[in-house]
């Protein structure tokens, strides 16, 4: 049950929201977005820093006023985003909607897979795989059951909408995600998923065509139950970027695959050689793929050494990652005056680790991506960064010296 006080103040939430959403400010950034994903534009890279990873050095600002667990969720909604303007103020435009993810996913092999997490304030933990030999425990591996948010969405979305729906329109979203390298690491772990490569590679391709034909067959379902909303709006496609694009679909239903962007990656496989992921992991990315309208790729791992046998070959390639690990130089070459935007993630110690702000490194760091991408579409996804060591205007500072370092190097 939400109380009158609370429908109250989210109401008075979502005016102030929507009032800084139709600013002119934010309508030149949407607009730039819109040119930078269709690949209209290179005059202006777009700057994302995404928060979650260190999200709760701003937890103090925020005192809830809502007690009922949904409003509170909706008042954590604004706070979030308002955090994201009064303090990062990056290219993130302020939503104009209300947007409600949906989510599909299998339990791969019907496995249970058991993490234990450290306590306190950390991201450690451990996994205790399930399969320690292929051969011997093959027969673990059934048939993945499907699973998807859409129903909770549906409701959640009529709650939402009945308090704010006549200020704000409400949306559903799709983002789908695979990352089967992922799955198979939490089954086996890295190391028997390298040994099992060399000593049973049958198998490995039999276990890996099964993941692959449930994600699939999930896909079909989803589709056939109506359960795609399209994601080319103000939402988050993948790797701190946004999914502005007018290319994709304008229908107002029957969605397809074919109307969203997709998301893969493969962080699991960095220290396998270039062969070895074309023979055991790219044929069934590859498949997985082809359901999309627009594809990014790649997270941590070096695409750079994949890139000429694998990585070029996904026909829908929009947005690909550099990551640290990546070859800048070679990498710029190869996407200079493609339709594929060189998504950057730079090095995270300058604002995660660093005690100090070292200003004038970072600024010859964020100098070495602009030239490396001179002529590509170019885009900056600050992310992994855990820590602002106190200094909550540190990402402020680090966007700013970005736009400065794009006015002096960029071309």
């Amino acid at each position: 049950m939400i109380e009158q006080h609370e429908r109250d103040y989210l109401r008075e939430l979502a005016k102030k929201q929507l009032e800084i959403a139709n600013s002119e400010e934010m309508r030149q950034k949407e607009t730039l977005w819109y040119a930078h994903n269709d690949f209209k534009s290179k005059d202006r890279p777009m700057v994302t820093f995404e928060r979650g990873t260190f999200n709760r050095e701003f937890e103090h600002l925020w005192q809830p006023k809502c007690q009922s667990e949904t409003a509170r969720n909706i008042e954590y909604y604004f706070h979030s985003n308002m955090i994201q303007y009064e303090y990062i103020h990056d290219d993130t435009v302020m939503p104009k909607e209300f947007a409600i993810g949906i989510w599909a996913s299998v339990k791969p092999f019907d496995i249970d897979i058991k993490h234990e997490r450290s306590i306190g304030e950390t991201h450690a933990y451990k996994i205790d795989y399930p399969i320690k030999d292929l051969e011997d425990e093959f027969h673990k591996l059934k048939k993945s059951p499907k699973y998807c948010s859409f129903d909770g969405c549906a409701d959640y979305k009529k709650t939402v909408e009945d308090i704010i729906g006549d200020i704000m329109p409400v949306r559903l979203s799709f983002g789908p995600y695979i990352g089967l390298s992922a799955n198979i690491n939490c089954l086996m772990g890295l190391e028997t998923m390298m040994t099992s490569m060399y000593d049973y590679p049958e198998l490995f391709h039999k276990m890996m065509q099964m993941l692959t034909n449930d994600i699939l067959e999930l896909w079909d379902w989803v589709e056939a139950s109506g359960y795609i909303y399209p994601n080319n709006f103000n939402v988050g496609a993948c790797q701190g970027s946004y999914g502005f694009s007018h290319d994709l679909t304008a229908k107002q239903d029957s969605f397809t695959f074919s109307d969203t962007w997709g998301y893969m990656e493969s962080q699991e496989t960095s220290e396998i050689s270039p062969d070895m992921y074309f023979e055991f992991f790219f044929p069934y990315y590859k498949k997985v793929s082809e359901k999309f309208g627009r594809l990014g790729y790649g997270c941590c791992e070096s695409v750079s050494a994949i890139w000429e046998k694998s990585v070029s070959n996904y026909e829908n390639l929009s947005k690909v990652s550099i990551s640290p690990w990546c070859d800048e130089e070679y990498i710029g070459e190869q996407l200079r005056g493609k339709n594929i935007t060189y998504h950057r993630k730079p090095f995270p110690n300058y604002l995660g680790v660093d005690k100090t702000f070292d200003e004038s490194a970072f600024a010859s760091h964020i100098e070495k991506s602009l030239k490396a991408a001179g002529g590509c579409f170019f885009e900056i996804s600050y992310r992994d960064v855990y820590s602002l060591q106190g200094e909550l205007d540190r990402c402020r500072k680090a966007y700013e010296i970005i736009m400065k370092c794009i006015d002096k190097f960029w071309r």
